[in-house]
């Protein structure tokens, strides 16, 4: 895009490069640092960890993102991403694919959320961007536990969350060069994904992830769902923030592709 040439053409004459943007350093001398849990403006929990520059946004509760909630991303990982690509590479069509998994497969996943039902952080208390896209998908009215099943991960796995947020800077409803088409530009979206990951297997997953969204799309249910949420959302409220970049920076990805050729 031509916005993204322009960026990297004036960070390059400015002299910055990855290396150079601001980032979270207590691992670089240390496997563990002390952090202070405090609430923010909004009544959120977020970090203030000793040495850095930017507040922690949020609070990643390890019982769960190791226990319960591992066990909820790997039977969505295995019921809807692998199990759909195995039938997409059997040759099996699009509606059924979409009909298994709205009748059998999001009832396995619901029943799994059931469980930790109580661990759910309250829509009040969640962070900025997950929030933003909990009150759309409310507004939209349809997929109701999904939309916690999606909201309950992002809010608990940073990693997850980030990843989204950085796709919401590629998101336009109205940006010319997609046509005004919102399927387009999450296709766009899910392509840069994949050049923004280091590690292979990583890469592996993102190429896995787009074809099966995209096939799903395909189902006019899912559609429908999709085009209205797309619209409802304020993406600028999802998009990371200065904090999210910083600590995100310490990961393995590629936050400011935006800016720099890797």
């Amino acid at each position: 895009m031509i916005s993204t040439f322009i960026k990297r053409k004036l960070y390059k004459l400015l002299g910055h490069t990855p290396a150079t943007m601001p980032m979270v350093r207590y691992w670089k001398t240390g496997e563990a640092v002390s952090a202070k849990l405090i609430h923010d403006e909004a009544g959120r929990l977020v970090m203030q960890m000793e040495g850095e520059d930017e507040v922690f946004p949020g609070f990643p509760r390890g019982y769960l993102l190791f226990g319960k909630l591992s066990k909820l991303k790997h039977e969505i990982k295995n019921q809807i991403f692998n199990d759909s690509w195995r039938m997409l590479e059997d040759g099996v069509p699009t509606k059924l694919i979409a009909q298994k998994i709205k009748e059998k497969v999001l009832p396995n996943i619901f029943a799994i959320l059931e469980d930790q039902k109580y661990d759910l952080v309250p829509e009040n208390k969640l962070s900025p961007a997950v929030k933003e896209i909990h009150r759309a998908w409310t507004k939209v009215g349809r997929g109701l536990k999904l939309r916690d099943v999606l909201c309950h991960i992002l809010q608990e796995d940073d990693a997850y969350r980030w990843r989204v947020q950085w796709l919401a800077g590629y998101f336009n409803p109205n940006a010319w060069y997609f046509f005004g088409n919102p399927v387009k530009a999450f296709q766009i979206a899910l392509e840069w994904l994949e050049v923004a990951e280091v590690i292979g297997d990583m890469k592996e997953r993102q190429r896995l992830l787009k074809r099966v969204l995209l096939a799903l799309i395909e189902d006019e249910g899912f559609k429908r769902s999709f085009l209205a949420f797309y619209k409802e959302v304020d993406w600028k409220k999802v998009r990371l923030t200065k904090a999210d970049k910083y600590f995100f920076r310490g990961k393995y990805f590629k936050v400011d592709l935006d800016k720099f050729e890797y």
